[in-house]
């Protein structure tokens, strides 16, 4: 959370973004066995990651606190990589939280090309993460 406090932008502009992606509730208050919750947090992780190292954000964050939580992304995923077995099937159903994380971040992605990866879209990602 310090290294995405970091990234703060240091001006303070009004930002009216319309229909911005919240972090969807049913991961919030779903009881998970504790294989399926890392699973699921390997994937935020993961697509976490994937977001915040496109070349779009460069222009906006400063690159060493960038770099910082990158790195610290990396290795949360390296870590919870280890923690899970390689073939249990860990989800079953149509309330696939995974699922739920795809689109979410398919949302982020979205937001953000709706808003030419602005400064503004940009920082509510920040804070979204």
């Amino acid at each position: 959370l310090q290294l995405l406090q970091d990234m703060a932008p240091n001006h303070t502009q009004p930002c009216h973004l319309r229909e911005p992606p919240f972090f969807p509730d049913t991961l919030l208050h779903n009881n998970l066995h504790p294989h399926q919750a890392a699973a699921a947090a390997l994937r935020i992780l993961q697509r976490l990651f994937h977001t915040l190292s496109t070349n779009s954000t460069y222009q906006h964050w400063p690159t060493q606190a960038r770099n910082d939580l990158l790195n610290k992304l990396q290795h949360h995923i390296h870590y919870l990589e280890q923690c899970l077995p390689d073939n249990a099937m860990l989800f079953k159903g149509p309330r696939n939280p995974l699922l739920t994380i795809n689109k979410y971040f398919k949302d982020i992605h979205l937001f953000l090309r709706t808003h030419n990866h602005s400064a503004c879209a940009w920082d509510h990602v920040r804070l979204e993460a």
